[in-house]
Parts: structure tokens; sequence; C-alpha cells
């Protein structure tokens, strides 16, 4: 940035009511304004960002990977980040990247508290309305179809009954998911705490889940790749972990072409273990990405507003990843592809 745009930065920022904190390739914090000081709780400002990550490891320990500098990915983030204390905040953080000449320069991140905003977002009314409408939809198809096969068998045709068969089956797999999400939910919503952990050498646990899911998925289109040695365990809750990784790789599957591959990846560093998994999305808008970890809200109940089920599961699949210490992020790419990180921590 040049004087003059960093200037009109700091003037909005410091009446802000959101938390602004912009970092250059050194990691040296150029500007934090006060709103961000105040909701993580500091009494002094940081001039690096070792020095931010020492003073908030206790509140925000995942902190660290919402701003973990990687040159080679400078594009925007989105992800939500937990504040311990008395008072325990969620905040909703973007980060965009920043240039002036001759290029990368460092990052923008934006943080904004959302704790009240959420439970309005997710009112146990709401959802349940909304839930209760969902799950009309495919029982009725159910039982409508059940009762044409019953009532009418012997002038049916037999492809005209396997045709009403496919039907019920597809309802009632969509049915036994909007159960799922609803259970998934009501759970996590009304209990906050933080699941029981577990260190697991995460490179097997990640072969295993890929040998059940070839029964779910189409396993030629997972596309493998394990950096991360074997003795190195992670802490993690194991149920919660693989209903991720199911959510995520059917998300994944679902809107990328079949002619991609769904790239799934293990990396660590010195405290953190990475799953990341990136593929196409050719048919998800700006917009849209920036709000799928937040499906969950009013809306009017017509058959048009409702969204895609692998859609509707990532709210479920974010608070599963914060229930275990981890952190899940989405990075929009400039080739028409999104990438999921889940940073789970290292069991040292």
């Amino acid at each position: 940035m040049d004087g003059l745009q960093q200037l009109g930065l700091h003037t909005w920022s410091e009446a802000s009511s959101e938390g602004v904190l912009v970092t250059d390739i050194s990691d040296s914090i150029r500007l934090m304004n006060p709103r961000l000081k105040q909701l993580l709780q500091l009494d002094h400002t940081p001039v690096s960002v070792s020095d931010l990550l020492a003073a908030t490891h206790a509140l925000a320990p995942e902190l660290a990977t919402v701003l973990e500098s990687d040159p080679a990915n400078r594009e925007p983030r989105w992800g939500n980040l937990s504040i311990l204390g008395a008072k325990p905040l969620r905040l909703r953080w973007e980060q965009v990247p920043l240039f002036e000449q001759p290029g990368f320069s460092g990052t923008c991140t934006i943080f904004r508290d959302v704790t009240q905003q959420a439970a309005r977002d997710v009112s146990r009314q709401a959802f349940l309305a909304m839930i209760s409408h969902d799950l009309r939809t495919p029982l009725s198809a159910i039982l409508g179809f059940s009762e044409m096969l019953r009532d009418n068998r012997d002038v049916l045709s037999p492809q005209v009954q396997s045709e009403l068969l496919d039907s019920i089956v597809r309802n009632a797999s969509d049915l036994n998911r909007y159960t799922q999400i609803a259970l998934d939910v009501l759970y996590l919503e009304s209990n906050v705490e933080t699941f029981e952990l577990e260190a697991v050498a995460l490179d097997r646990f990640v072969r295993q889940w890929l040998a059940d899911a070839v029964h779910r998925f189409p396993s030629e289109r997972i596309d493998f790749q394990n950096g991360i040695a074997a003795a190195i365990p992670a802490r993690i809750s194991p149920a919660a972990l693989h209903r991720i990784l199911h959510i995520l790789m059917e998300f994944a599957l679902a809107e990328s072409p079949t002619a991609h591959p769904v790239q799934l990846s293990l990396t660590f560093n010195h405290a953190w273990a990475h799953i990341r998994i990136r593929h196409k999305a050719p048919n998800l808008s700006h917009d849209e990405v920036a709000t799928l970890f937040e499906q969950f809200h009013a809306r009017d109940l017509s058959e048009h507003t409702r969204p895609k089920l692998h859609r509707l599961q990532l709210y479920v699949a974010n608070l599963l990843a914060e229930r275990q210490h981890g952190l899940l992020t989405l990075r929009e790419e400039r080739d028409a592809a999104i990438q999921f990180d889940l940073a789970l921590p290292l069991d040292v």
C-alpha cells in the first residue's frame, strides 16, 4: 500500500466496529486497530505476528493457522475463530492479499464478532421450522410412491415399478441426511463442550477412512497425497473427524466436474497437522463461497430457496472442527477451485 492508502485504512479502522490486522511479508504488524485489541484482550500492540501469537496463545491457539505465512497462496480466505475466556467469543474472519509494486506485500485480515449473530441466525425456532419443512418433502414422496406401488402393482409395468422404487430409495436417502443434519445441529448448538481427544496417527486414520469411503464415493476420483510422517500423532476426536471428512468429500465430489479429480493431502508443521481438500467448483459464485459456513439462517420456505444438502452440512463440519480445537478454513483460488484446510493440533 502507498502512504495515502495506508492513511485511509488507518482512519477507517480506528472507528470501525470490526477488528483489523494488516501484516507485511516479513510478518511485521503494520496496523492493528483498537477493536481488534479489545477482541483479543490485548493490553499492548504487538510488533510482529510472532509476538501476537505468543500473547494470544492461551485464548486463541487456532489464530496461528489464520495468520500462517504461505507466500504461494495469495487468494482470499474465510473462516471462524473462537476466543476463549470468561465470555467466549465467536469471530468470523476474512483475509485478503495486499499488493504494491512489484507484487504481493502482505495481508489484511478483518475480524467480526458474530457471537450474538450466530445465536440469532441459528435460533432454535427458525431452524426447527426450516428442517421440519425440508423433512416433509422427501417423506411425502416416499409415502406417495409407496402407496402407488401397493395399490397398483398388478397393473404397473416392471419398468415403472423400478422407477418408483428408485425414487423411494433416493428420497429415503435425502430424509436420512436431513435427519442427521438436524440431530447434529441440535446437539452441537445445545452442547458447547469440547470433545474428548486422543492421540491418533493421522496418516493411518485417513487411509482407513479412504478404505471405508470406497463403498460410498467413487474412489477413482480421489487423489490422495500423504506428506505427514507415520510416527507423528494429532489430537483428534475420531468420530468427529470421520464425519468432517465425509461432509467435505461429499461436497467436493458434488461441486466438481466428474472429469476433474479431488485432491486430498496431508501436511504438517511444528504444531499443526493439515488435511486439505482441493477441487474445482465452477458452479459456486464468489458470494456463495464466502457464506458456505453460514448456511443456516432465516429464509422463506419455498422450494427454490432450499439449500443443497451437500452445502447445508458445511455448517456442521465447521462446528465439529471447533469442538476438537481444530480450525476449518476455506480458500478461493483463481482457477475456479476452492480448498478446504482442516488444521488439527499435533500431540506435542
